[in-house]
């Protein structure tokens, strides 16, 4: 037997959830308009290609001073919060009166008993310096005990009075809950939030039951017992949404729990308010189902942050060693009234070998060029797996009519390299009576020169050139080698032995692929620009800005860390981001402290030069070739290494003759970098220059490479070579 109740609660928060409400759609507004003022009208891309021709000259690539600097934005860890739930139930079909009968609404409701709470995890990352997104999930409590009193009439011994009466539902309500909320860090430890929650129910139980108040009156159950509970029924809410969405804001304050703030504590208060049931979300949700619940929570997070919050560096601290001396600097002097000042002291060019030159001229000439495309005969495995990683190009049977390795012109060395089962398969389907042999290898530290493995490799790759391209298999032989014992904690070595090695009978299957370009030389290659900002109250942003007539060429923000130098490395970037015309490039540095306040420095002016066709100047053709060595080393690239002597067959072949100019560099690996990279790669460039005997050439050494990401043993092998630019007058 159930009650049937028919009232509005009384717990009434409409000022308060509409006061959260213009809050929060504040805050997005907020956030909105400075995603668009923070977001440059165009940004182009940084990212290395040889593709263009702007890497037709040499460049200086460990003299970047400007590296990702650390955000101090992110964090991940858990939270726990008390909840002060505040219900706005529909009890229509939840209680009914035992004889069926509805009685008249009650004058009064009233519930929550207690506090309940959530718990869950926590991630946060930026999107911009002070602007970002938090992605939380956990469960939460909705409990509440609501209660209606009543008086009816009653008799004991035919003497009639009346009888309070009590009628409780006890609702217990439970979600697994996601939140995805905006961030803004209006101050150095705050943070305002808005966003939505959405749930999913899982527990939304009801307790009804019908109490006497009077502690002398109890009624006789069916079953002959006594009790003051009567009609007690446990069911479920029909009226709880099943995926509950809200509208939710809040602010947090983190305090750091150590010296490097990597650990913080953070007060927080969340409001979260249930959208309500209109046409709105009726797509989303049932319209019958109205039972609402708004919750104001209060608690703690516990936080850690992979990058230091709170760390006070000195004023000059040498990031490393490098031709530009460059320092990073964090300005974290206490708050202070005083403005903040930029300027850009000075620009220096950088040439090839690290010479600074002073007052440049930014002297751009068009090209026409070729560049070679080295194929590496190895495939790299992953640790303990015959698989081919899928970082290679494969194709079906079907499509190998339409492999061309013409199509690969427009992709970078490693790219290039990446099509190299391919390459091989439709050089040897077209040289019918070419050999190849498979050498198999595994690591000696973790896979333990495991002979099986090595050979499964090497069936791996004779597999795709059989099924894939049609070799006979007779024409491919697969053997194992064992690897030398290496330092168990070097684990670049055991990456790089991991492998399995190519070679043919016929030598032109493993030919570099070459490719003709239009594109510029830049002069010099590196421009050096130095800064001095000084912001009493702290740096909260920087950006340093390069423009050609209002039209941005190069655009590079950072937070609370900046460098005293950053250099632009011209000839590693892509075309669209180079002048394109004589119109001088204005250079521009901005600073915003941690009181909101925005300088710029003064427009510091390039001059340009430009050298095409139009002018009536000779141009350049330019060839490009890349030279790989199989040993290490300063005898690396010698007389002794023998897989360089073809590659310098071809290079005195087809390009050096009487008039050229040719500028020779060496670049080098992280790994096999040594204490002195620079040193490293001059003297092996030296070797080679000597093997060439040509007059006027210009030898350097452009220290450890980073066209390619080091972590790989491919592109470590990408990044040791040594460039020889032939450069040709064209009258």
């Amino acid at each position: 037997m159930v009650y049937l109740l028919h009232h509005s609660p009384t717990i009434q928060s409409r000022t308060l959830v509409h006061y959260c409400l213009s809050v929060t759609w504040m805050l997005l507004l907020c956030s909105v308009q400075l995603v668009a003022q923070d977001r440059p009208t165009s940004l182009p891309s940084t990212t290395p290609r040889d593709t263009n021709a702007a890497q037709l000259s040499t460049a200086d690539q460990e003299s970047s001073t400007m590296r990702a600097i650390p955000t101090p934005y992110i964090r991940y860890g858990v939270y726990a919060q008390a909840s002060y739930n505040q219900h706005q139930p529909t009890f229509k079909d939840l209680i009914s009166t035992p004889f069926g009968i509805p009685f008249s609404p009650v004058n009064s409701i009233t519930g929550v008993d207690g506090l309940l709470g959530s718990a869950g995890g926590m991630f946060e990352f930026p999107l911009f310096s002070s602007f970002g997104v938090a992605i939380r999930a956990g469960y939460s409590s909705f409990g509440a005990t609501f209660r209606s009193r009543e008086t009816v009439p009653a008799s004991i011994d035919n003497q009639p009075f009346e009888l309070p009466i009590g009628y409780v539902a006890a609702a217990q309500l439970g979600t697994l809950d996601a939140q995805v909320l905006l961030w803004l860090r209006p101050l150095r430890y705050l943070s305002i939030y808005a966003g939505g929650t959405a749930g999913y129910t899982l527990q939304r139980r009801v307790r009804q039951y019908e109490e006497s108040l009077d502690p002398n009156y109890v009624f006789v159950l069916p079953n002959g017992s006594q009790s003051s509970i009567r009609a007690e029924v446990y069911d479920n809410i029909p009226t709880f949404r099943s995926v509950p969405l809200w509208l939710t804001g809040g602010i947090s304050y983190e305090i750091p729990l150590n010296a490097e703030g990597t650990m913080l504590l953070a007060p927080e208060v969340f409001y979260q308010f249930q959208l309500p049931t209109v046409s709105l979300f009726s797509l989303l949700q049932d319209p019958e189902r109205a039972w609402r619940v708004n919750a104001l929570r209060a608690g703690i997070s516990l936080r850690f942050s992979p990058n230091p919050t709170n760390i006070a560096f000195p004023a000059e601290t040498p990031r490393q060693k490098a031709s530009s001396e460059s320092v990073f600097v964090q300005n974290t002097t206490p708050a202070s009234t005083q403005p903040p000042t930029a300027k850009i002291l000075s620009v220096a060019g950088v040439s090839t070998d690290g010479r600074e030159l002073s007052n440049p001229v930014l002297r751009i000439e068009e090209v026409t060029a070729t560049k070679s495309r080295y194929i590496l005969n190895a495939i790299f495995f992953d640790a303990n797996s015959a698989t081919i990683p899928t970082r290679y190009h494969t194709i079906a049977a079907s499509e190998r009519s339409r492999f061309k390795p013409d199509n690969l012109a427009s992709l970078s060395d490693i790219d290039t390299y990446y099509h190299v089962l391919n390459i091989v398969g439709q050089r040897m389907s077209t040289r019918t009576k070419a050999k190849l042999t498979l050498v198999g290898m595994a690591d000696a530290s973790v896979e333990h020169n495991d002979k099986s493995l090595a050979i499964a490799r090497a069936e791996a790759v004779k597999q795709y050139l059989v099924t894939v391209w049609g070799i006979t298999a007779s024409r491919i032989s697969v053997l194992s080698r064992t690897t030398f014992q290496s330092d168990e904690n070097d684990t670049q070595e055991m990456e790089e032995q991991r492998r399995v090695e190519m070679t043919s009978d016929v030598p032109e299957i493993f030919d570099e692929l070459r490719f003709d370009y239009r594109g510029k030389v830049i002069t010099p290659p590196t421009l050096r620009v130095r800064f001095d900002i000084n912001a009493p109250a702290g740096v909260q942003s920087w950006k340093f800005e390069a423009l050609q007539d209002d039209i941005p060429l190069k655009i590079v923000r950072g937070g609370s860390v900046y460098p005293q130098a950053f250099e632009w490395n011209l000839a590693s970037a892509p075309l669209d981001s180079l002048p394109q015309g004589t119109q001088e490039i204005g250079l521009r540095l901005e600073v915003t402290d941690r009181n909101s306040r925005t300088v710029r420095s003064p427009y510091m002016y390039l001059p340009i030069e430009l050298v095409s066709a139009s002018t009536g100047r000779s141009g350049t053709r330019t060839d490009i070739y890349h030279v790989y060595s199989a040993m290490q080393g300063v005898s690396a690239y010698s007389n002794a290494d023998a897989s360089v002597q073809r590659q310098l067959v071809a290079i005195m072949r087809k390009g050096i003759r009487p008039g050229a100019k040719v500028a020779i560099t060496g670049y080098v690996d992280s790994r096999t970098a040594g204490n002195n990279p620079r040193a490293l790669t001059e003297q092996q460039a030296q070797n080679l220059a000597a093997q060439i005997n040509f007059p006027d050439m210009i030898v350097a050494g452009g220290g450890i490479a980073s066209f390619y990401t080091n972590t790989l043993p491919e592109g470590r092998l990408y990044n040791r070579f040594i460039q020889v630019e032939v450069k040709l007058p064209q009258r």
